[in-house]
Parts: structure tokens; sequence; C-alpha cells
């Protein structure tokens, strides 16, 4: 079920009230800070554009990225926005300095994360959004249209924006670059410090479209 107008509308006056608009330039990527996306990117996510992450192990390190593109955002003076129906987001475990630039959705089902995705992906105000889809029922996934993903695609198009999608499997036929998580990190991770567990993610990038990528 969509959601209700009013509750759009009140959900775009509370990003007016609470971010003023910023003016925007259309700008290239969002540095993540870790060396296994950001070197063979070119320098981080694209902006103007779907990044899609595919975990396709449990435990496989994508709540650490979300970590570190929060600090990183933080630390550039960037607002970010994080779209979570199945609400696995722990606010608990990260550091609340990194948390004070983030607008928080959770709930609701598949249809009313995708139109809230889609109302942040036209903020000016947002240099970060992220739909985690990770949990989503497999059957409410197959029932989305390529086409919605196409319209977020234009939604950022243009603009400094980068839109990473979360996903269980290889769904954004429009995204720009897709990266994969094979493997569910160790259980000895669990005990480790971030800083020391990061640089270990083994992503993959499986697509990259830009004027220098290789597509694969």
């Amino acid at each position: 079920m969509s959601p209700a107008p009013e509750k759009l509308a009140a959900l775009r006056h509370l990003i007016a009230e609470r971010f003023p608009t910023a003016p925007r330039r259309q700008g290239s990527q969002l540095p993540t800070g870790l060396a296994s996306i950001d070197d063979p990117t070119g320098g981080g996510l694209p902006t103007a554009a779907l990044t899609e992450l595919t975990c396709a192990a449990a435990s496989s390190g994508s709540h650490l990225l979300l970590g570190q593109l929060l600090a990183g955002t933080r630390r550039h003076a960037q607002r970010a926005a994080l779209v979570d129906p199945a609400q696995r987001f722990d606010p608990e475990s990260h550091p609340t300095a990194h948390l004070g630039h983030l607008i928080w959705a959770r709930g609701g089902d598949v249809a009313t994360a995708l139109s809230v995705t889609d109302l942040f992906a036209r903020d000016a105000n947002l240099s970060l959004v992220v739909l985690d889809l990770r949990d989503a029922p497999a059957s409410a996934l197959r029932r989305v249209p390529a086409a919605l993903w196409y319209r977020l695609q234009r939604a950022v198009e243009g603009t400094e924006l980068a839109l990473l999608v979360i996903t269980p499997r290889p769904l954004v036929p429009s995204a720009a670059l897709r990266l994969q998580l094979n493997h569910p990190l160790p259980l000895a991770h669990l005990q480790t410090d971030r800083p020391t567990v990061l640089p270990q993610l083994d992503f993959q990038i499986h697509r990259q479209r830009t004027s220098t990528a290789r597509s694969a």
C-alpha cells in the first residue's frame, strides 16, 4: 500500500524544516574511504546515479559499509537518509556523533519504502540516500517494475546525490555501479574493531557504467 499523500507532505515539510535547502551542482563520486571501492571506481559511489550493493550472504558487511558512509558524510557536513522497511538499522551500534545528519525512515512495506526513496531522491538537501531491501519479501521484490528503478535514476540525474540500494540479489537494472558481497564475515570479526575489519570486506564489482569502466 502506498503512503497517504498527507504523510508524504508531512515528510517533505519535516525535511525542509530540519535541513534548509542547499545549492547543488552535479558531481562525480561520493568517497567511501575504502580502497576496494574507491580505487577501481575512480573515487567512490557515483553521484547522479544508482549503486546496487547485493549481499549474497547474511552478515557479509553491508552494515559496516553503511557506518563508513555515515561517518564520511557527517565529516564532510553532508546530509543522508536511510529507508529501512525491515528496521534492521541499529543506531546504538554507531557513535552518536555520526548520526546527527541522518534521516531514518523505518517500517512499512516495499511499495512504501520505494515511494519514500523517490521523495528523498528529489530532495536537494541530501548527498546520500540508502534503501535497505535485504530482508524484503522475495514476492514483493519480484513485483517491483523495472520502470520504477529507471524513475529513481531519473530523479537523481543532474545532482550530487548518491543513491545506494542494498538487495539480497541483483534487482536494479538502472544501477550504474553494482557491488557484491559474497561471503559472510568470520565470527572472529564480531569482536574486532571496525577500522580493522573494513579493509577486509570483499567487494566485487559486477557492473560499472562510467566513461573509463569496463562492464562485467
